[in-house]
């Protein structure tokens, strides 16, 4: 069952560091794990609730759940995290596509 992680980030720094420090490695270690991204975008549009306009938006297809676990809890991206949070305010989720 297909499955999608979803990340909501507002920057806090330097996009150029955050791009070449953070995302040009995640987005390896995304492929590896059998991840292709859906939506990359640098701002949004908030219809109802808050979310601020300047948030990026990023949505990545996983074959399964699983793969998505593997990703979060693989060696590599655990270097990764702690250079996303300097980084970013983020909040992370994960939708499985429910079976049709």
């Amino acid at each position: 069952m297909a499955a999608y992680m979803i990340v909501l980030s507002k920057l806090q720094g330097d996009r150029e560091t955050f791009i070449s420090d953070y995302a040009v490695p995640t987005a390896k270690l995304v492929a590896q794990h059998g991840g292709e991204y859906v939506v990359r975008a640098p701002e949004l549009v908030c219809l109802e609730g808050f979310v601020d306009a300047k948030t990026s938006v990023v949505v990545s297809k996983f074959p399964a759940k699983s793969d998505i676990e593997a990703l979060w809890n693989c060696e590599a991206y655990q270097k990764l995290k702690p250079v996303r949070r300097v980084h970013s305010s983020s909040t992370i989720l994960v939708v499985e596509m429910p079976d049709s």
